[in-house]
């Protein structure tokens, strides 16, 4: 592989696990997703930790484009380096947009990434990790979902009322003079589309989210990481 084939350049964004780097990638632009080791892990326990996210994540965002949705296209996957190279998105975190949206685009938008969600949710796929940053609005307005570095695999209707709480956290905590607005129009896409083909299972995972609350049940983001 020549040298120039791969151009890191600049880091867009470090978290409690990963770099953001962008750069490219055999003339593609790219995010190179990279966990960097824990010293206060013991170092085989560490790689392997390391290398068993990567896996998950860069298997969950292939399987989720295969079923049509909005995620990053995965290029490629190092292990060695516990990294994923994965197509950049260029537009803006919708956190960021939606105060400048008017009520129309933000019912719009906030439907969709309902449905998205039941989709995901019908598939077996829970984000772990819903919030106006992990969102991605392009020029064109299509809607992109990135990082599934909390991502599971479940079918339980527990699982599945977490994940909407925690995005209706983050909605009243951040955007709470849009929350009603939004989360309504946000349960009314991800109802329609999870009982599209006459099942009521997305009336239940709604439902729960009351549960969820009265329990103080749910586990908050930072905790989660």
């Amino acid at each position: 592989m020549k040298n120039n084939t791969i151009v890191k350049e600049d880091v867009m964004h470090k978290g409690a696990e990963a770099s953001l780097i962008h750069g490219f990638w055999f003339g593609k632009e790219v995010i190179f997703k990279q966990r960097y080791p824990k010293k206060y892990r013991i170092e085989p326990i560490d790689k392997q930790i390391r290398v068993a996210r990567t896996l998950n994540e860069a298997r969950a965002l292939i399987k989720v484009k295969n079923y049509g949705l909005n995620v990053p296209q995965v290029f490629e996957i190092d292990v060695n380096t516990s990294t994923i190279i994965m197509k950049y998105i260029e537009g803006e975190k919708l956190k960021d947009l939606i105060s400048v949206f008017d009520d129309g685009k933000k019912n719009k938008i906030f439907y969709d990434i309902g449905r998205f969600i039941a989709k995901l949710h019908q598939n077996g796929h829970i984000h772990g990790d819903i919030t106006t940053s992990n969102i991605i609005i392009t020029p064109n307005d299509e809607i992109f979902f990135i990082d599934f570095g909390l991502h599971e695999y479940s079918d339980s209707i527990e699982d599945k009322s977490v994940d909407l709480h925690l995005f209706k956290r983050v909605l009243i905590s951040s955007h709470g003079s849009d929350f009603d607005k939004c989360f309504k129009a946000f349960i009314s896409g991800y109802l329609l589309d999870y009982d599209l083909n006459g099942s009521d299972k997305g009336k239940y995972v709604v439902k729960n989210i009351n549960s969820i609350e009265s329990r103080g049940r749910y586990v908050k983001q930072e905790e989660r990481k």
